[in-house]
């Protein structure tokens, strides 16, 4: 089956391992270890644990990674090194794979986020936890490009204003440009849902723990509570943030925010969900 082309194209039937005639029953066991080395390629497996891709220069393709156990507070897929806090140490690719919080209990999977750090993902289902995607510490060399992922289903626990969790489809944390000026983020054609009854929604930028800047998102479907695009400059600066051609639900507290900062760089061709020829143009929502 073909990959969407836009991110309102986006069924479950075609991204990750359905895509692909597979499902996570249907694939091997993973049996290497959850630290994964350098140069690893990991193709077609079903893994049980979390990973450590903190190496760098790893590959995840067509496999399913459904924990039965996982640590308060930490994502089932990371490229943090959490004894030194250093980012991966090169490029990681998860692409055409699955990542499924079914085997978890409700408050671990509430807490727990699908990936934390800085990779490409590519055509990948993402369901059944607290949060999908998050770019965070991501270092200042990396590029990263997520395309034609499909986050949904996410779950809270208790009070998100006491020590309850709360959900962000995808999230960026911190992109430094500082040191790469032409250092890109990419966020195009996916299906971000944040739909948990505890959402600060489906794509929420916020410079919480660095700068970002050179962030594109494009023709993305953001679906949910909360806001579904958050911008939100906290504790640094951010730069060069542009939003095109996306569709937004308006469900929750309405399709966009700003808070803080000077705003989008770019802010075009953003609309309602429609329903009709493949633009799936409703009305226009105005720069926030």
């Amino acid at each position: 089956m073909a990959a969407p082309t836009s991110g309102w194209a986006i069924t479950q039937a075609n991204v990750g391992l359905r895509r692909l005639g597979l499902n996570c029953t249907s694939l091997p066991a993973y049996r290497g270890p959850s630290t994964v080395l350098a140069g690893t390629t990991i193709s077609g497996r079903l893994i049980s644990t979390g990973l450590d891709l903190s190496s760098g220069s790893i590959t995840i393709e067509r496999s399913c990674i459904r924990p039965t156990k996982a640590a308060p507070g930490m994502p089932i897929v990371g490229t943090t090194n959490y004894n030194s806090m250093r980012p991966a140490a090169g490029r990681v690719i998860i692409r055409d794979s699955e990542i499924d919080g079914t085997l978890l209990d409700a408050r671990t999977a509430a807490q727990a986020t699908g990936f934390i750090g800085v990779a490409d993902l590519a055509r990948n289902y993402i369901h059944r936890l607290g949060s999908g995607i998050g770019i965070m510490n991501a270092g200042s060399e990396l590029d990263s490009v997520i395309e034609q992922n499909y986050v949904t289903g996410l779950v809270a626990e208790g009070d998100p204003a006491k020590d309850g969790t709360h959900s962000d489809a995808f999230t960026v944390r911190d992109f430094d440009v500082s040191k790469r000026a032409d250092r890109t983020l990419v966020v195009r054609n996916n299906r971000f849902d944040c739909d948990s009854g505890s959402d600060t929604g489906a794509l929420f930028i916020q410079t919480y723990s660095g700068r970002i800047g050179n962030v594109l998102v494009e023709g993305n479907l953001l679906e949910g509570g909360g806001y579904q695009l958050g911008l939100n400059g906290a504790n640094y600066p951010y730069s060069n943030v542009r939003a095109l051609n996306n569709r937004f639900s308006g469900t929750g507290w309405g399709p966009a925010y700003l808070q803080g900062g000077k705003g989008w760089t770019r802010w075009e061709n953003n609309h309602l969900h429609g329903d009709g020829d493949v633009r799936a143009q409703g009305a226009a929502v105005n720069h926030p």
